[in-house]
């Protein structure tokens, strides 16, 4: 189990647990999250971390909390979408 953790500067990163500081914003199977990460995020220029635009442009707590929301909603439809599992032979479920 995993989450996917935000900060207020716009940095987010999958993890185990929430760190203080940090906001958990979907929770769900590590690879999978890892897998939507790279898919939605943006990759900062050091390419260690990935970045939610729209929070990083936010002017005040309220349109931080509106980003937020559709970047959630975006993960949500994508991991409701996506393959859930995998068979032997790779077939999927």
């Amino acid at each position: 189990m995993g989450y996917i953790v935000c900060w207020r500067s716009g940095k987010i990163s999958v993890s185990r647990r929430v760190p203080k500081g940090a906001m958990g914003v979907v929770t769900g199977h590590g690879n999978r999250l890892h897998r939507v990460l790279r898919q939605h995020g943006s990759l900062e220029r050091s390419g260690h971390a990935y970045l939610l635009p729209t929070l990083q442009t936010a002017l005040d707590d309220r349109a931080a909390i509106v980003a937020i929301d559709a970047f959630v909603g975006s993960v949500r439809e994508i991991l409701a979408r996506g393959p859930h599992r995998r068979l032997r032979g790779g077939r999927l479920l």
